[in-house]
């Protein structure tokens, strides 16, 4: 904990891996923790999954990558810090705008984790 989950539009291999690269830093630097408890998914949306502004598909010029960050609670401004940290990590590696980078963070208390059957908080 904390994980990554990143929807994109079939990026090339090299893209996520510049991404993994630069997001882990950027979490492991915003959050003051190690990167072997850092992990990301990474989710392919095709042409046909993904709509914007009521536009349907592959005509649609705006395309988001979309992260959610699942990770123990942290004061608002270190998830300030983070979403910076990552925002430029994800606009550098897919060469986007930074508007096309959307974060969302899903706080967890330790007692809403659990890990090989026991609560984080244990």
């Amino acid at each position: 904990m904390p994980f990554l989950e990143i929807f994109d539009f079939e990026a090339a291999p090299e893209t996520r891996r510049n991404a993994t690269e630069l997001m882990t830093k950027s979490l492991c630097e915003a959050y003051g923790i190690p990167s072997e408890i850092v992990s990301a998914y990474f989710f392919a949306i095709d042409e046909n999954g993904y709509s914007h502004n009521g536009i349907h598909g592959q005509s649609n010029e705006v395309k988001r990558i979309f992260v959610k960050v699942h990770a123990y609670r942290r004061p608002v401004e270190i998830r300030r810090k983070a979403a910076r940290l990552l925002t430029d990590a994800f606009a550098a590696s897919y060469g986007v705008p930074e508007k096309s980078v959307v974060i969302y963070f899903f706080d967890r208390d330790p007692d809403e984790v659990s890990h090989a059957g026991s609560l984080a908080d244990a």
